[in-house]
């Protein structure tokens, strides 16, 4: 039985390694022209979901790096999860790891693939709900805020600007994906709630022992507030909803 399944291990392997790299001498047994079939089937899924995923960055890249990168990642990355999903996610993994890409590139891979991320997470998020000053509200699950050394939205992808900026990226009920730049004080209010569930009375009292009064504008946090309510970003977190 043993040595059935360290043969088994060494012809998935050879397998493996066959469509990889798209040499049919590396395994016997097969007819070449459909493992020729099946390694470019492999490799067209594999780079499909690599380019639907990362849209933006192949434009800041030296485009035969960018190749370069792809085609080593199907030769010796390492797969850690049996989901095509995941794929984008490993590719990203990959480059942070080899560090032949500038931090700026990966900071924005990193965007997109949370972008991918917020696409396809599955979250339910509510349609109608009571709420009040003192309601428990939390960040809807497919919420990622993001906090770069650089700035890729000023300008609308045409250039990665030396500027930190805070991004967050989420989907709606409807599964819309949005993203934006925000302001520090939204940034601070939205992890305050990725941490645990607060209401607007808790969140305002926070604010308070942090800051003096005078630098606080009450309405203004309930302009916040009410925005990434109207958003789907936050939400009750025992929910009661209301008929439409």
């Amino acid at each position: 039985m043993a040595d059935k399944q360290t043969a088994l291990a060494q012809t998935q392997r050879a397998f493996a390694n066959a469509i990889r790299r798209k040499d049919c001498t590396l395994l016997q047994g097969v007819e070449p022209h459909r493992l020729r079939i099946y390694a470019q089937l492999v490799r067209n899924s594999t780079l499909g979901f690599i380019q639907r995923c990362f849209t933006e960055t192949p434009k800041h890249c030296d485009p035969e790096q960018w190749q370069q990168l792809q085609e080593d990642f199907i030769q010796t990355g390492q797969a850690h999860s049996p989901y095509f999903q995941e794929i984008a996610l490993e590719f990203l993994h990959f480059c942070q790891q080899q560090q032949r890409v500038s931090a700026d590139i990966l900071a924005l891979m990193d965007f997109e693939y949370s972008q991918l991320l917020a696409e396809v997470a599955f979250a339910e998020i509510p349609t109608h709900f009571s709420w009040d000053a003192d309601t428990l509200m939390q960040l809807s699950p497919v919420t990622y805020l993001k906090h770069y050394d650089v700035n890729f939205l000023k300008n609308q992808f045409e250039q990665i600007i030396s500027q930190p900026s805070y991004l967050i990226i989420w989907r709606n009920r409807k599964f819309d994906v949005y993203y934006q730049e925000i302001s520090e004080l939204d940034f601070y209010l939205l992890s305050c709630l990725q941490e645990q569930p607060l209401s607007l009375n808790q969140l305002t009292e926070e604010l308070t022992q942090l800051l003096s009064v005078e630098q606080i504008s009450i309405p203004l946090i309930q302009n916040i507030w009410q925005k990434w309510i109207n958003a789907q970003v936050i939400f009750p977190s025992q929910i009661k909803q209301q008929a439409e």
